[in-house]
């Protein structure tokens, strides 16, 4: 086999580690916005309703995008995509800073959540395009250890700049590593041609995905506000289940999806899909709740609150690692279930939590997450892929 020439190897190998960083740099503004959530809501008079829309609209927009993310990855290649990404998010954390509107606060996230979209999917892109197959697992591994050392330093960052500077200050964390990103794509020499097929991408498709995504979203937080049987509601619903039907019905025809719906006839990766979503839809969730908990029910200072949320991705790094050498003596579907049960038991736990709760039983729920994640996500991942 022959080996790559050093241009290329060298260029390889800093994609690689903007990469790492871009998981980095993505994991962390998602956990440190949140621990952020609860003084950001004093600070404009919000209710939870109202501030939970700072985190959903970057992801909304991050999620909507990053269908389409993968093709552009194809045509421009990774160079240009991680340093488009490191610059959108250096202009959103600045904007995000001198910003004292909510309204412009919620563009400017929906602008970075775009941002966000490239830095995260072109990690896992990269390292299946241009990695020798036998570095590969190695590679995606470190990678997810990146986005658990992002969860990791999000929160106790922020609670730390929160308690000790203002709100505002959450929003720099990512600045300084988006900068090093940009000088690390800068050593990159390797002259990536624009592939001629950008137009046959599927724009419309990634238009009804986002509306989709949008209605989908906008109907499930409105419900506490005006109801079940509120008209805003049922359009709503509506509405999401028209554009997913388009969504479906487009990629079945055009000749190059943005999303291969074929994938769903593979058993694992289908039953892998479904897990993932019902596993975040869990544990996402009650991370959004956990700080308000911390600091309006416990009266805990944000840096406290930081803290405490940093016990569950301390252990799923940990965890992570023996995830794979476990994997040669227990199944994989083992390893799932016995992380979903893991996750169960701390959900029980949570369900439980008061302003009489000891300390001791929340770091053990946190713990228990924590375990649960770093056995399910490589175990799950692998599977999948």
């Amino acid at each position: 086999m022959t080996s790559l020439n050093p241009s290329k190897s060298s260029s390889i190998k800093y994609t690689l580690y903007a990469s790492y960083l871009a998981a980095i740099i993505v994991l962390m503004d998602l956990t440190s916005i949140n621990i952020a959530l609860p003084t950001v809501s004093r600070y404009f008079g919000l209710t939870m309703e109202q501030v939970s829309w700072l985190l959903m609209i970057s992801m909304l927009s991050a999620s909507s995008f990053a269908l389409i993310a993968g093709k552009i990855i194809e045509v421009w290649g990774a160079k240009r995509v991680l340093i488009i990404g490191f610059f959108i998010f250096m202009i959103g954390t600045l904007s995000c800073f001198f910003t004292r509107n909510f309204e412009f606060l919620l563009f400017i996230r929906f602008f970075q959540g775009l941002g966000e979209s490239l830095l995260y999917v072109v990690g896992p892109a990269f390292i299946r395009q241009s990695v020798a197959k036998d570095k590969q697992q190695s590679s995606y591994g470190i990678w997810m250890a990146c986005t658990g050392i992002g969860i990791a330093l999000g929160p106790v960052l922020g609670g730390f700049l929160i308690s000790n500077m203002t709100w505002s200050w959450v929003f720099l964390i990512n600045l300084p590593l988006s900068i090093i990103g940009l000088f690390i794509m800068l050593k990159v020499k390797w002259p990536q041609k624009l592939r001629a097929e950008f137009h046959k991408t599927d724009f419309l498709g990634a238009i009804y995905s986002f509306l989709f995504l949008a209605c989908f979203i906008y109907g499930l937080n409105m419900i506490n506000r005006f109801g079940y049987s509120s008209p805003y509601i049922l359009f709503a619903i509506a509405g999401s289940l028209l554009f997913l039907f388009l969504f479906i019905r487009r990629e079945k025809v055009f000749s190059n999806p943005i999303f291969d719906l074929t994938l769903f006839s593979n058993r694992n990766f289908s039953l892998t899909a479904f897990g993932f979503f019902l596993y975040f839809v869990v544990n996402v969730g009650s991370r959004f709740l956990r700080p308000f908990y911390f600091e309006n029910d416990r009266m805990l200072s944000t840096e406290t609150s930081g803290l405490l949320m940093m016990v569950s991705p301390v252990f799923m790094i940990l965890v992570s690692p023996l995830a794979q050498k476990l994997s040669g003596k227990i199944t994989p579907k083992s390893l799932c279930i016995l992380g979903n049960l893991l996750l169960t038991m701390s959900m029980f736990m949570f369900a439980f939590w008061n302003s009489e709760t000891p300390l001791w039983s929340i770091i053990l729920a946190m713990t228990l997450l924590g375990v649960g994640m770093g056995l399910y996500y490589p175990t799950s991942s692998f599977v999948g892929m």
